[in-house]
C-alpha cells in the first residue's frame, strides 16, 4: 500500500474519532441539561405542590384513643366582680396654638362646638350659658347706639389712678357683672401716642369645627382689649398677651400699627398702674400660610422668661391677611 493511501486512511480515522468524541461531548451536555431541568422541575413541584398532592403523599396516622379517666366534679369557683372601665375623655382639643383671627365678611363662619357641662365650660374657657363664643371673627351688625355709648365710656379718662371696672364694654350683649379680679389682672390699657384708652377684659378660647375637624381659637373681645387669661397677670414674669379688633366692633386696636419703638404704654390693674415701653413692632403674614408658618408666628404669644406685654391685631384695615405684633417691656 502506498504511503499516500496510508496517510489518507489515518486522516479519515482521526476524523472519525474526532467526530465520535465531539458527538459524545454534545450528547453528554444534553443529558446533563435534561437532568438539570428534571431536577429543577421536581424541586419546583415540591415547593409549590397543591394541597391535595401533599395530602396524598403524607402517611395516614390513625390516632389511638386515650382512656377516659373519671375525675369527678371539681370545686366551684366564686366569681369575682367585674369593675366597669374607667371613663376616658372622648374629645381632646388642645389649647390654641395660632394667633387670634378676625374673619372677613365673605369668609364662612366656623361652627362653634356646643358646651354641655360645667367641666367642658371650664376646659374650653367659656361660660356655661353661652351657646356661641364672644366673637371668633364673626362680623355681626353692631348696634350704633350701644356702640357709641360704650365707646364713649371706654375712652372717657378716669379720675383715679385705679379705674373702676364695674362696666365692661366687652360686647353689646354682655350684661353679666365681671367676677372678682385676681391679683394683677389687667383692667385698663392706655397708649397716649395713638389715643388708646380702653377697658381690658379676660378672654379664653372656643372649640370650633371647620372642615370636619375641631380646633381651638382665641376669643377676641368686642369694644375692649382682650387679655388672654392663661397668660401672666401684670407684674408677673412671662408674656402677658392682649388682642383686639382693628376694623370691627369698636376698633380698639385700629391704630396699633402706628406705634413706634420707645412709645409709652400704661396698664392698670386693680389699685395699681404699671408703665411699659415699646421695644419691638413687626408685621407678619398669616392668612393663607401653611400650618407650620402659622405656628411659628404664634411663637410671639408663647411663654417667655422675661416680663413683657404683647399686643396682637389684624392688618391691613381693609383685610385681615397679616398680624401686627407689638412687644413692650417694663420701664423699671
Amino acid at each position: 500500500m502506498k504511503s499516500k493511501d496510508i496517510q489518507t486512511l489515518i486522516e479519515q480515522a482521526a476524523l472519525l474519532i474526532a467526530s465520535f468524541i465531539w458527538t459524545t461531548i454534545v450528547l453528554t451536555g444534553f443529558a446533563f441539561f435534561w437532568a438539570y431541568q428534571d431536577v429543577q422541575a421536581r424541586w419546583e413541584y415540591v415547593l409549590n405542590a397543591p394541597p391535595e398532592a401533599l395530602a396524598q403523599a403524607a402517611p395516614r396516622v390513625t390516632p389511638t384513643p386515650s382512656p377516659t379517666v373519671w375525675a369527678g366534679p371539681g370545686p366551684t369557683l366564686t366569681p369575682t366582680p367585674t369593675l366597669p372601665p374607667s371613663p376616658t375623655p372622648t374629645r381632646v382639643v388642645p389649647l390654641p396654638d395660632l394667633l387670634p383671627e378676625t374673619l372677613n365678611p365673605d369668609e364662612p363662619t366656623p361652627i362653634p362646638v356646643i358646651v354641655h357641662t360645667e367641666d367642658e365650660a371650664i376646659e374650653f374657657g367659656v361660660e356655661l350659658e353661652q351657646s356661641a363664643p364672644t366673637t371668633i371673627g364673626v362680623l355681626p351688625t353692631p348696634n350704633p347706639a350701644a356702640e357709641s355709648a360704650t365707646t364713649q365710656q371706654a375712652t372717657q379718662p378716669t379720675q383715679n389712678t385705679a379705674p373702676a371696672v364695674a362696666e365692661q364694654p366687652a360686647s353689646a350683649s354682655a350684661a353679666a357683672p365681671r367676677p372678682l379680679l385676681t391679683e394683677g389682672e389687667p383692667t385698663r390699657l392706655v397708649i397716649p401716642s395713638i389715643g388708646i384708652d380702653a377697658a381690658v377684659i379676660p378672654v379664653g378660647w372656643n372649640v370650633i369645627e371647620r372642615n370636619g375637624q375641631q380646633f381651638s381659637i382665641w376669643q377676641v373681645a368686642d369694644f375692649a382689649v382682650g387679655w388672654h387669661k392663661t397668660t401672666p397677670a401684670l407684674g408677673q414674669v412671662g408674656n402677658t398677651v392682649m388682642a383686639g379688633h382693628h376694623n370691627v366692633n369698636g376698633e380698639v386696636f385700629r391704630d396699633l400699627v402706628n406705634l413706634e419703638v420707645g412709645d409709652k404704654v400704661i396698664a392698670y390693674s386693680e389699685g395699681e398702674m404699671r408703665e411699659y415701653e415699646v421695644e419691638l413692632k413687626t408685621i407678619i403674614k398669616e392668612k393663607g400660610e401653611p400650618p407650620e408658618v402659622r405656628r411659628r408666628n404664634a411663637q410671639w404669644i408663647s411663654p417667655t422668661d422675661d416680663e413683657r406685654l404683647t399686643f396682637v391685631t389684624c392688618w391691613p384695615y381693609t383685610n385681615n391677611t397679616h398680624r401686627v405684633i407689638v412687644v413692650a417691656k417694663p420701664t423699671t
